[in-house]
């Protein structure tokens, strides 16, 4: 949220681990410094990415779409926070069904830290090798 932040840096930085796993890019702080659980089950489900996608196997516009959209909303979360309405914004994290397909919510502790990850398999694509 910082003005000395760039998209640009973030993608160099994402592009320096293509092992990585989109779930534990979305919590590096080095990369994504503030982004929390709750913003990376909402990201990944809003650019429709599996939380088990490897960051190097992301095509450029979706790493472009997945750098955005955590940017936007972060900026979204906090107004939402300050309003005390964060919860009715909620698309995927602590659902038990999709609300774009109406299959359930898949809930795993995913990533090296182990986060509670809510992903829907039909709409969220994985993207490895």
């Amino acid at each position: 949220m910082s003005d000395k932040w760039s998209a640009a840096a973030t993608k160099k930085k994402l592009k320096e681990n293509p092992e990585m796993l989109a779930c534990d890019a979305l919590m590096d702080q080095t990369i994504f410094a503030g982004c929390g659980n709750i913003i990376k089950n909402e990201v990944l489900f809003r650019t429709r990415i599996h939380p088990l996608s490897a960051i190097g196997s992301l095509p450029a516009k979706l790493l472009k779409s997945l750098v955005d959209e955590t940017h936007n909303y972060a900026f979204d979360f906090l107004e939402w926070k300050k309003k005390y309405e964060l919860k009715k914004h909620w698309l995927i994290y602590t659902k038990k069904t999709c609300p774009r397909d109406h299959t359930p919510v898949i809930k795993e502790y995913l990533g090296t830290a182990k986060r509670r990850t809510f992903y829907c398999t039909t709409c969220q694509v994985l993207y490895n090798g």
